[in-house]
């Protein structure tokens, strides 16, 4: 008897072991491989204006999810958010793209003393206009900056499609991240090459901006260029089709 009842239990136990690993392998029940995180800690709300909203102003809803917030665990926000003011995606873009061997606190050092020496002509030049003039100078290095790519970005590119045996290259609309692509690499490899070696790139990029805030400088003149190139070749324009 006592034989059966140790038998009935090993076999309960085998039992209950297999089933609790078969629930542990559900991908719903259970967290994620390799991950720091539990399935029970929440993503980090990092928007400034989620908190800025005066509780007057907030629904049944969100009083309900925000006193939840307050007992639930939240995981560690990414180190490429931030909830900053002076938090730009299209500096952050630029940055990396100017970022060699990995270096990225080079990069930023090399961004910030750009804009610094953009505004630091702008304020020269500030106070050494008129009162009418200085009401058209633009010091804000933020805005000079994506003035300056926004002019720089190329409307239609150029693609080379095989027809024949031979290589055409064809006018084709860019789409947006394209265009902003292609005026941040141009921007980039202007300041590489054509700089002169005495001079620093912070010094050699806040001239460029400066130049292509006012649409003027070779990276503008390397738009038109490919302008020119593409209303040259709208001949084939039809090889994107066929």
């Amino acid at each position: 008897m006592a034989a059966s009842v140790v038998t009935a239990a090993r076999g309960w136990s085998g039992l209950l072991l297999g089933v609790r690993s078969a629930v542990l392998r559900l991908p719903g029940l259970t967290q994620v491989r390799w991950s720091r995180y539990g399935p029970e800690y929440q993503d980090p709300q990092i928007d400034k204006e989620y908190y800025r909203k005066p509780l007057t102003e907030l629904t049944e809803e969100e009083k309900y999810e925000r006193e939840l917030r307050k007992t639930q665990v939240i995981k560690a926000a990414p180190a490429t958010r931030t909830s900053s003011v002076f938090e730009d995606p299209v500096i952050s873009k630029f940055t990396n793209m100017m970022m060699k061997g990995g270096n990225k606190i080079l990069a930023r050092s090399l961004m910030t003393q750009t804009l610094e020496a953009v505004k630091r002509k702008q304020f020269e030049k500030y106070h050494a206009a008129s009162a009418e003039e200085q009401a058209t100078i633009e010091c804000n290095p933020y805005t000079i900056f994506h003035q300056a790519l926004r002019n720089c970005e190329p409307v239609i590119g150029l693609v080379s499609i095989l027809k024949g045996g031979h290589f055409y290259q064809v006018p084709v609309p860019l789409a947006e991240r394209r265009r902003r692509f292609l005026a941040m690499k141009w921007m980039i490899t202007e300041c590489r090459e054509k700089k002169h070696r005495r001079m620093l790139m912070p010094e050699k990029l806040s001239q460029e901006l400066l130049e292509a805030f006012h649409n003027r400088g070779p990276v503008i003149k390397r738009k038109h260029d490919t302008h020119k190139m593409a209303e040259a070749n709208r001949a084939l324009a039809h090889y994107r089709w066929w």
